[in-house]
């Protein structure tokens, strides 16, 4: 099954599926998806900021899943996400599936296609279910790796390192003024997330075959990262429309930065 769907295939199946909103509150009051619930990166996505762990560390598990269960999510649930094209869907996608999801869609396009399509959105919030929920959930632990682990993996090459970052941050022609990382982590190779997508959503299976070859005809595993550990989720998502898993390093080139003598590689490298 894929990770995404078009408006037109989630329209008669809205009354199936907890539908959330990944742009945030103010965006959600001025006009949403009827059905859909907010979730907010800062708010719902993002834990306590320290001195490691990045701009968007991973929130309280426990607190994030009481949340859901007020929207009725539970392990079970089928759940479709959009953002107003991409941006912030990824990360909450990618968090629903760590928490053990595994019907979890992203609305291809996102609220822009749905609006091009001539589809209705609402100002009224969507009531919150009468039926209380219990979230039973289960980290895929998995699904992540630490600054150590990068770290080891980028001294051995034991792991493809992909960062999703723009490649002029990637290879350090500009000074990266975000998080102080010019150019990337040593080993890393450069898939921009915003080269896996259209405007109306992922690009062709084919063509995101021929973006990811080389991944597909290696057998190592695969750890991504971007700038604080949120438009790599996008990566991930297509990545896995061609059968490619890959471990987040949430804390990604925010958290890299705040250890002594981390080592940065200018370029271009590749497989």
């Amino acid at each position: 099954m894929s990770n995404f769907i078009t408006p037109n295939e989630l329209l008669p199946i809205m009354d199936e599926v907890i539908i959330l909103d990944a742009r945030g509150f103010q965006d959600y009051e001025r006009g949403h998806i009827t059905g859909s619930f907010p979730v907010d990166i800062t708010r719902d996505l993002t834990g306590p900021i320290g001195e490691h762990g990045g701009r968007h560390p991973l929130p309280d598990m426990d607190q994030l899943a009481r949340t859901l269960e007020i929207f009725g999510v539970n392990e079970h649930a089928k759940v479709v996400v959009y953002d107003s094209w991409l941006f912030l869907a990824g990360r909450l996608w990618w968090t629903l599936r760590y928490l053990g999801l595994t019907d979890v869609r992203v609305l291809s396009g996102g609220i822009e296609r749905w609006v091009k399509e001539g589809h209705l959105l609402t100002k009224d919030p969507t009531p919150l279910p009468v039926e209380t929920t219990t979230f039973n959930y289960t980290l895929q632990t998995h699904m992540t790796m630490s600054r150590d682990e990068v770290l080891a993996a980028s001294q051995s090459g034991s792991h493809v390192i992909i960062d999703a970052r723009a490649p002029e941050r990637y290879d350090g022609s500009v000074i990266d003024v975000m998080d102080g990382m010019t150019g990337h982590i040593p080993g890393a190779i450069n898939h921009f997330y915003e080269s896996g997508y259209t405007a109306e959503g992922p690009r062709p299976i084919k063509d995101l075959e021929i973006e990811f070859e080389k991944e597909l005809h290696q057998q190592k595993p695969i750890v991504s990262y971007c700038g604080s550990g949120v438009t790599a989720c996008n990566t991930l998502l297509v990545m896995s429309e061609v059968g490619l898993a890959s471990a987040l390093y949430v804390g990604s080139s925010s958290d890299w930065v705040t250890y002594d003598e981390f080592p940065i590689q200018t370029g271009v490298e590749t497989l």
